[in-house]
């Protein structure tokens, strides 16, 4: 018999196909099992056990999500020399915090006759909408978890219900936790759909546990934050304590009034004409990789939304290392690469900092700009001069009510020149969320995404009295970061343009302050992957759109040789593409 095998234990309807993306971050032997979802928890455990033992390990870290926590504890519990280390994903705590037990939907489905009924008449797409909580916030719904439902079938859904209410009548899981020897944690996400994310945090609030909430993640971490959830595993995180998700106020909109450009054809078409070819996910052990920029070495540096900067270096085809090098101790938003050892962030909370990335110090280089904190510093640029150009997309909002600027279209965007001597001034104002941002060798133009009207703008650097010139105009989706490429510029396609969005843009204030309120699925749009490269006169010479649900809302876009490199506010990977499927393109 052996130790130190990792085993991954799958949620209500699920199967291990769910631990598919956590599963090649892990070492040694990793056994994915799928659950028979049976009358009883302990009975669930008992196969567990059976399997671990078939398999020749004497002790084992045990990691369940949702329910499977619930069968991981049991395990615990009655085989305590078995478990190592116990690791709960998105476990319910108590009969009460299941937030989909109190919903019409699962009350119906667990009536004996009608809820044979309903299952029988539910399409696909209806099961699909259905499990749209358990991958919320943001993240589509994969393929796999529609077949895993539906293989479930309507008895054993029942079933394996009734047993969660079961196990956690008899005792709560912070009771049962509170009796085991082996070592515990907790990981759950603080925008949690299914679980009530305090109640989970009460459960982890015990001294011996170890806590790691997750940042604007819901219940599907193993999938949505894969490698996030890997760290923990790989005890390369520190825990934190176990905090409460606090709710934050909304925005108030003061919305101006405008007429977007009739959006073209191309914006309700879900892929392009020569495909994108596969995309190829590198997870990070963090959220959104808003930006990537590239070393000499061709290494990807990027920062993720809990303030770490990350140099991600690619092996080869399948294998990446992901190392932390630095914490700005805020949310990192554009990079400029100096040298392989210095860097510039724009960070939407600190302003304009240098990272050290052999020591992880990090220098605000600017946080005001006449007199004004900087809220939102968005992209940056680092010219031969030494001067440094960066972007501030929105005096009115902080980086995540982006989507209240963009329905506000109220144009507080700017372009701020910093001089090696230290001055700053806005080079350009009234920008309608300056986003991208490069800068000409000579230094005589800034190319600039002006992501709320759907355009990319260039603007002159040497004569202030000059007039803007559109690179392009009237974009089918949300222009984002930019990247230039010998006489090419690509552009990163956050998300295809919305009727909605534009509708709406053309009526009094009080529609967009309610298109506001609606749920974040229908004010984000549709998710795809997509970026397009143009040349100096505007033409696209790349157009490559993706409708995978493998990766979405991309954010910015940089090529690595016969690669293109995708960050994205909204994954917890970055995406590589093979560039070589690509041809060049001639649409609008």
């Amino acid at each position: 018999m052996t130790s130190d095998a990792i085993v991954l234990l799958h949620g209500l309807g699920g199967s291990a196909a769910v631990w598919d993306r956590v599963t090649p971050l892990l070492p040694g032997t990793v056994l994915a099992l799928d659950l028979a979802g049976s009358e009883s928890i302990e009975q669930d455990a008992l196969q567990v056990a059976r399997e671990i033992r078939v398999a020749g390990f004497e002790s084992v870290t045990v990691v369940g999500h949702s329910r499977g926590g619930l069968v991981a504890t049991s395990l615990a519990e009655q085989y305590p020399s078995l478990v190592r280390r116990l690791i709960l994903v998105a476990t319910t705590p108590t009969m009460s915090s299941r937030l989909t037990g109190r919903g019409l939907s699962e009350k119906i489905l667990r009536a004996p006759i009608v809820g044979d009924a309903v299952w029988a008449m539910l399409p696909a797409d209806k099961l699909r909408k259905g499990l749209g909580s358990a991958f919320a916030p943001g993240g589509p719904v994969p393929e796999f978890a529609v077949q895993d439902l539906l293989n479930t079938g309507i008895r054993r859904f029942r079933t394996s219900t009734s047993s969660i209410d079961h196990y956690l009548e008899e005792e709560s899981l912070s009771e049962r936790l509170a009796a085991l020897g082996c070592s515990i944690s907790v990981v759950y996400g603080l925008d949690d759909r299914r679980v009530d994310s305090a109640a989970m945090a009460l459960s982890a609030s015990d001294p011996r546990i170890d806590a790691y909430p997750l940042e604007h993640e819901g219940h599907g971490a193993p999938w949505s934050s894969a490698g996030a959830v890997a760290a923990v595993i790989n005890e390369q995180v520190a825990p934190s304590h176990a905090r409460r998700p606090v709710p934050t106020p909304s925005p108030s909109l003061r919305p101006v009034r405008w007429t977007p450009p009739r959006s073209t054809d191309r914006a309700r078409e879900k892929e392009s004409a020569v495909p994108m070819g596969p995309i190829r996910r590198i997870e990070l052990p963090g959220r959104g990789p808003e930006d990537v920029r590239l070393d000499s070495q061709g290494r990807i540096l990027t920062g993720v939304e809990d303030g770490r900067v990350l140099r991600v270096t690619l092996v080869d085809g399948t294998t990446s290392t992901v190392e932390t090098l630095a914490d700005t101790g805020g949310r990192p938003l554009g990079i400029a690469v100096i040298d392989d050892s210095t860097i510039l962030v724009c960070d939407s909370e600190r302003g304009v900092l240098r990272v050290d990335l052999d020591s992880g110090s990090v220098e605000v280089v600017l946080n005001h700009l006449n007199g004004v904190p900087i809220t939102f510093a968005s992209n940056i640029v680092r010219a031969a001069s030494g001067t440094i150009y960066f972007t501030v997309s929105t005096r009115r909002f902080g980086f995540y009510d982006f989507l209240a600027d963009l329905l506000e279209h109220s144009g507080t965007g700017h372009l701020v020149k910093l001089t090696p001597d230290g001055s700053a001034r806005i080079v350009v104002d009234g920008i309608q969320f300056a986003n991208g941002l490069t800068v000409s060798d000579t230094e005589e133009w800034a190319t600039v995404s002006s992501t709320g009207d759907f355009n990319v703008i260039r603007y002159s650097l040497v004569d202030r009295a000059a007039q803007p010139q559109i690179l392009i105009d009237n974009l089918s989706a949300f222009p984002d970061n930019i990247s230039a490429d010998g006489d090419l510029t690509w552009v990163s396609m956050a998300t295809p343009r919305s009727a909605l969005h534009d509708f709406v843009a053309q009526l009094p204030g009080v529609f967009r302050r309610i298109a506001y309120s609606l749920p974040e699925g229908i004010r984000q749009g549709e998710q795809t992957t997509w970026v397009i490269a143009v040349d100096g006169d505007g033409s696209i010479v790349h157009d490559l759109q993706s409708p995978t649900p493998d990766y979405s809302m991309v954010t910015s876009v940089v090529r690595r040789g016969p690669q293109l490199v995708l960050g994205s506010i909204s994954e917890s990977a970055l995406a590589v593409v093979d560039l070589s499927f690509s041809r060049p393109e001639n649409a609008s």
